[in-house]
């Protein structure tokens, strides 16, 4: 049986021109609005969330970035309790903010209202028309952004589930990265060209993809690359039980002094050492005591020439006198050497450098050095000089103190220097020297 067709204009869905047409999940987002709000996230929280989520969110790309965009031009105080974010932007507005066409904008928001990211608001007969602010008892016409309040566990839930796939996902790289590098050293090893071919094929692969099962599948494939070497690869063990061959007799083409050493020869003396080889051997004879003496005060020197204070003596006033921070710390003006090493470990939290960067130094350098090393970048600092990263500075200077490259008297002669044209500067001003903390060279110091 046949319908007319005033009866199937009356059964067919609006499709009139500027009529908007509802979906059961547009009313279910309508209607979710008079229920209690599950959580009120601010609107910086709102856009970091919908940022770290924009592949994952259950809406395309173009759609949340749309999104992003609306959520971006409301106010921050209309994401506050008893506030509603609302968007009262005309269509030609909302395409001069995205860029995008008004079929593809439509489509986007079509989108979000069936994901129930947002509700139209719509005004007189469902006519989209003209959108504007509505006055007092007016009805406001836009897009309702407070469906994103009822969201917010969701999307908590999907940023969790996201974080979980990034951590196994970086976990799968660098496993595969990892089996690269021993199927890599064995194949140059065996010379399987093709199979190191293979490999790289895999690593590279590995970057074009974030999906767990492609991570998955191409980490077993290198694992099968692996167990293919391995038998190829495999070293023949020795047996452990056999006794080693001792040849006494030494090819001839080598000297006297590569030959081996055992109770048949006399030890023989090289002119460097393996752990020094800017030091060399003095040759002791048996019965030199003169020379054993010699060379102790020598090794004596040498100890104090490998500090990285280089035999550097200054006194308590001095290091005052370079680094005007520290007189603070002090308990007396003329304090001793425990008392200033204290004052320094004080001065390095105030400088940026960390307790265990301390502790360290002082196990590598002495808690004297350390304390001098401190007080030179302290004064450093208070010169001008710029230090981004105070506490990987301090740590630096502790490695060259290890490696014996670090010069701690270079830094104090200079400071010395700079010290001494700044009193003759003061001088030639005529300011006074007791003004500035300059004490006479008269008063009885100690060393340090």
């Amino acid at each position: 049986m046949k319908h007319s067709a005033q009866t199937q204009r009356a059964q067919a869905p609006c499709t009139r021109r500027g009529r908007r047409r509802i979906s059961e999940a547009m009313l279910a987002a309508r209607d979710e609005l008079t229920t209690p709000v599950p959580a009120e996230p601010g609107k910086r929280d709102m856009l970091n969330m919908l940022k770290s989520l924009r592949g994952a969110l259950p809406i395309s790309r173009g759609a949340a970035s749309t999104l992003i965009i609306m959520v971006e031009k409301t106010s921050p105080d209309a994401w506050t309790a008893l506030e509603t974010p609302f968007i009262y932007a005309h269509n030609s507005t909302l395409m001069s903010w995205t860029g995008l066409s008004r079929s593809t904008l439509q489509r986007h928001i079509r989108e979000l209202a069936e994901a129930r990211f947002l509700v139209p608001q719509d005004g007189r007969n469902g006519q989209r028309g003209r959108r504007w602010q509505a006055e007092e008892g007016q009805t406001q016409v836009g897009f309702n952004l407070a469906s994103l309040r009822y969201r917010w566990p969701d999307l908590l839930e999907l940023s969790t589930e996201q974080r979980r796939l990034r951590k196994r996902v970086a976990f799968l790289r660098e496993s595969i990265a990892r089996v690269n590098d021993l199927v890599r050293a064995q194949s140059e090893d065996c010379g399987f060209q093709q199979i190191m071919e293979q490999a790289a094929g895999i690593m590279r692969a590995r970057l074009r993809t974030d999906q767990v099962g492609p991570l998955e599948q191409l980490y077993g494939e290198m694992l099968a690359l692996s167990t293919a070497l391995a038998e190829p690869c495999a070293k023949p063990q020795t047996d452990q039980n056999e006794e080693p061959v001792e040849n006494l007799d030494f090819p001839a083409p080598h000297p006297v002094e590569m030959r081996p050493m055992g109770t048949q020869n006399e030890a023989h003396y090289t002119d460097t050492k393996n752990i020094q080889p800017s030091k060399k051997v003095d040759h002791v004879a048996a019965n030199g005591g003169i020379r054993i003496e010699k060379t102790q005060r020598e090794g004596a020197k040498s100890r104090n020439d490998r500090t990285a204070l280089r035999g550097f003596k200054g006194t308590a006033l001095f290091y005052l006198e370079i680094c005007s921070n520290l007189r603070d710390l002090c308990s007396s003006g003329r304090p001793t050497a425990e008392q200033l090493i204290e004052a320094a470990e004080y001065l390095s939290g105030q400088v940026g450098v960390s307790c265990h960067a301390w502790s360290q130094a002082c196990v590598v350098l002495g808690r004297l050095q350390a304390a001098v090393a401190v007080i030179v970048m302290a004064s450093r600092l208070e010169r001008g000089a710029v230090i981004r990263f105070r506490d990987a500075y301090f740590r630096s200077l502790i490695e060259r103190g290890a490696r014996n490259t670090l010069f701690l008297d270079r830094s104090l002669y200079a400071l010395r220097d700079h010290r001494i044209r700044e009193v003759g500067m003061l001088a030639e001003a005529g300011v006074s020297l007791a003004i500035v903390g300059v004490t006479a060279a008269k008063n009885p110091t100690a060393w340090i």
